[in-house]
């Protein structure tokens, strides 16, 4: 993908995650009909229609993807997560493709924010915008992020493994620097480099990608 040219995708990654390196909305709750019987009969068909497209597990994403380290092409990372989500590309239109997920995947579009691609077991998987020209981030199991102290206004780092919500390492520091300026980011990216050398990889190390990827 092309660099250097912002993306709405990246703004709402990036301010959903911000602290990730290299690293569809849900259907909301149908409100009292104020018209009357017929318009509950067109909401009504409006429903059906959308629960069986939700009931087939499709999802629309953007065309684009945000390699990751080690993926060369979008056609080599599309054949990747088929391979490792067991997901299935269905047809391509515009900047958008339609792709079948196993069943219990989502996608759910926040109040603001990115819209997310949520596994079974509601574990966010993947983030993408609205833009003409957004690309999907695919992302990883472990991360660096801050955890902020809202009474102090100082900020510390943790290791998260996303897939059970475990804390696998902090610092020692507290610190009014965030993200990659905080005291302590190389000291817990070195650590996380070390304990899962294939992190920057989205589609390794989580339980389902290990099997099915064999």
């Amino acid at each position: 993908m092309k660099n250097g040219k912002p993306k709405l995708t990246r703004r709402d990654a990036d301010g959903l995650f911000p602290d990730l390196q290299q690293s569809g909305a849900h259907l909301a709750s149908k409100p009292d009909n104020p018209f009357g019987e017929k318009g509950s009969r067109t909401t009504d068909r409006r429903d059906r229609d959308e629960a069986s497209l939700w009931k087939d597990n499709l999802v629309t994403l953007p065309k684009g993807i945000e390699l990751p380290p080690g993926y060369a092409s979008v056609s080599q990372m599309r054949e990747a997560m088929e391979r490792a989500w067991r997901m299935k590309w269905v047809r391509e239109s515009g900047n958008e493709i339609v792709a079948e997920f196993p069943e219990g995947w989502s996608a759910v579009r926040p109040a603001s924010g990115a819209v997310e691609l949520k596994d079974a077991t509601g574990v966010v998987r993947a983030v993408y915008g609205w833009a003409a020209d957004a690309e999907l981030r695919v992302l990883p199991r472990y991360r660096v992020e801050s955890q902020a102290n809202s009474s102090s206004g100082l900020g510390s780092l943790v290791v998260r493994d996303r897939e059970n919500g475990q804390i696998l390492e902090r610092s020692s520091t507290w610190s009014a620097q965030t993200g990659t300026n905080h005291p302590d980011w190389a000291r817990l990216s070195t650590w996380l480099d070390k304990a899962h050398p294939r992190h920057r990889d989205p589609l390794r190390l989580w339980g389902d990608c290990e099997d099915n990827l064999g």
